[in-house]
């Protein structure tokens, strides 16, 4: 494992500072690896970089090592967001979210190791998200078929709308190709509120997050997170939510149906499930999500019904 700048140091999940938590459970060497948005712009003399905590037990956490960190000239000059990592044919891929320079616009690109640690290398030729398009999250899935996909939000800052579309990928991982899919758009949802950024002077339906879940049923599950009203259902809190779209038929282009339950509605969210060491299945998300400064990556342990997910 490669180190950064950062003192590296071994501290329970509640001290770490990171956003869009993420954990890749190694088989291989029964360990946790936990990647997010911790050092997004760089600060100084130091550029953005993406970091890698390291644990035995999912409760204490080595690190932070440095994952990538960005070659001259790559494409992403800041924002680095939401990194998340998946084996394919043996090597370790991270997709994760950059904003070009001046001119350019957000997206999606895609690094590849061959340790989940890093340190990881540009693999994609610049964003494989919509070129041109304002885009972000961009998460990996493999249909029954064989397609691979890319799943990510086209921004509510260039839409207005928020939506989560897909767009098919190379085997090799390096770019996308064909007309987008589109799963949903946020401003359809009976839950959703306006989210506004006065810096920029936008309000918008904001789409953040997905994740991907093949159900026992055969259902695609679609995790995604937004702003909900207050007081939505019988205990609303108004703040940073977890939703759950479905693909009845397992198929990326649907058709998609939306829970008006939402999976989680307690000022937390950007989240993505995994399975510890003995196949029991967790949520990892980012708790508080404001006030800002606080958010620490959190675990809980989920069931599946008949019907979805449920926390236990």
């Amino acid at each position: 494992m490669q180190t950064g700048f950062r003192t590296i140091k071994t501290v329970n999940a509640n001290e770490i500072h990171m956003r869009d938590p993420f954990v890749f459970a190694y088989g291989a060497e029964r360990k946790y690896y936990l990647f997010g948005t911790t050092f997004a712009d760089g600060c100084g003399d130091q550029d953005p970089i993406f970091e890698v905590y390291v644990s035995d037990d999912l409760t204490l956490w080595t690190g932070p090592y440095a994952a990538f960190q960005p070659p001259k000239g790559f494409w992403g000059v800041r924002h680095y967001w939401a990194p998340e990592v998946f084996e394919v044919d043996g090597r370790f891929y991270m997709f994760a979210s950059f904003k070009g320079g001046i001119g350019e616009n957000r997206g999606t690109g895609i690094l590849v190791a061959d340790h989940p640690a890093g340190p990881y290398r540009v693999h994609s030729e610049g964003p494989v998200t919509l070129a041109g398009h304002e885009c972000l999250d961009g998460t990996y899935y493999e249909d029954d078929d064989g397609q691979r996909w890319i799943v990510f939000c086209h921004e509510w800052t260039e839409l207005y709308e928020g939506k989560i579309k897909a767009l098919r990928l190379t085997k090799d991982l390096k770019a996308s190709y064909g007309e987008a899919v589109t799963i949903l758009n946020a401003a359809d949802r009976p839950w959703i509120r306006l989210f506004g950024d006065p810096r920029i002077e936008k309000t918008g339906y904001l789409t953040d997050a997905p994740f991907l879940y093949r159900a026992r049923n055969g259902e695609l599950l679609l995790l995604w997170s937004s702003y909900s009203v207050p007081n939505y259902g019988d205990s609303g809190l108004g703040g940073y939510t977890v939703a759950i779209a479905r693909s009845a038929n397992g198929r990326m282009d649907g058709p998609w149906t939306h829970d008006e339950r939402l999976f989680m509605d307690r000022n937390a969210g950007h989240s993505s499930l995994f399975r510890d060491f003995e196949n029991r299945l967790w949520i990892c998300t980012h708790y508080p999500d404001t006030p800002h400064g606080q958010e620490r990556p959190l675990f809980l342990p989920v069931e599946e019904t008949e019907n979805g997910l449920a926390l236990r």
